[in-house]
């Protein structure tokens, strides 16, 4: 802000700007700070798109409702173990004993009685509704434990990456992982076995592809498979100015649906 304030001073100094010019003058300024911030915030309240809406029918059918919602605003199926939301909710703890008190004596109301839905009851689902998508939001990486087996991994890597055809290994063995790193997996995979420091160097070196904008090719991701869960990575990269978020989901999922036979489920991964 202070170097704002002495470009600000020299500006109206050199130009004597009058009022007008100094109003515009702070609106480009604000402008230019905004964006030299980062806009990933400015870009999450957009496509958070506009806020939820619930009938008293839908609140009423809460369990139903929740579900539907949960899925639709999470960004993979993975964020609820590819499960239930609801039943993965309780199951981790998010869902408090008095949450699943208020949640269900919801389907217990009767329109037109006395203990019907009301705006209230409306309102507190909702805030809870909001609560869950957020507590839902999470990254990827990898831990140790999650790594089933690093020796068959790096082998499946290597053998891969000198195959004619492009593949997901050749990818990343050339655009992804640098020549050091690429070496480490290739000494890695003509060993016997992975000792638990090794594996550890292994985990390292994939969590930082999953940090590289590099790691998912469309195109040689498809040769892998074709399916809904890389139509979903596909969707998520042809938004524009992708959070950090949505960045980290793509190439977490992307290394995963490449390795899965070699990696626990991606949803037990580390946050």
């Amino acid at each position: 802000m202070e170097v704002g304030k002495k470009i600000k001073n020299v500006v109206e100094d050199k130009f004597k700007l009058g009022g007008n010019m100094k109003k515009i003058l702070k609106v480009l300024m604000i402008s230019a700070l905004v964006i030299s911030t980062g806009c990933s915030s400015l870009t999450e309240m957009f496509k958070s798109g506009p806020k939820d809406v619930f009938t008293k029918e839908q609140v009423k059918n809460w369990e139903k409702t929740l579900e539907e919602n949960l899925v639709k605003h999470a960004l993979v199926p993975e964020w609820y173990a590819e499960a239930n939301p609801v039943i993965y909710l309780r199951q981790t703890g998010t869902m408090t004993e008095k949450e699943v008190y208020f949640l269900t004596s919801l389907n217990k109301k009767i329109d037109g009685k006395e203990k019907e839905i009301t705006e209230e009851d409306i309102e507190e689902f909702t805030d809870i509704a909001k609560k869950y998508n957020k507590k839902l939001r999470r990254k990827f990486y990898l831990k140790d434990e999650n790594i089933k087996d690093g020796l068959a991994l790096t082998k499946k890597m290597v053998v891969e990456s000198y195959l004619k055809m492009e593949t997901p290994s050749s990818h990343i063995s050339t655009e992804v992982a640098t020549p050091k790193e690429w070496e480490k997996i290739v000494s890695f995979s003509k060993k016997s076995d992975l000792t638990e420091k090794e594996v550890t160097e292994l985990r390292k070196i994939l969590n930082k592809f999953i940090k590289r904008n590099e790691i998912f090719n469309e195109e040689l991701w498809y040769t892998r498979e074709v399916s809904p869960r890389v139509l979903n990575i596909v969707a998520i990269s042809k938004r524009e100015l992708k959070s950090s978020l949505e960045q980290n989901n793509i190439n977490a999922k992307a290394l995963y649906i490449a390795y899965s036979q070699y990696f626990s489920e991606m949803y037990k991964w580390d946050n």
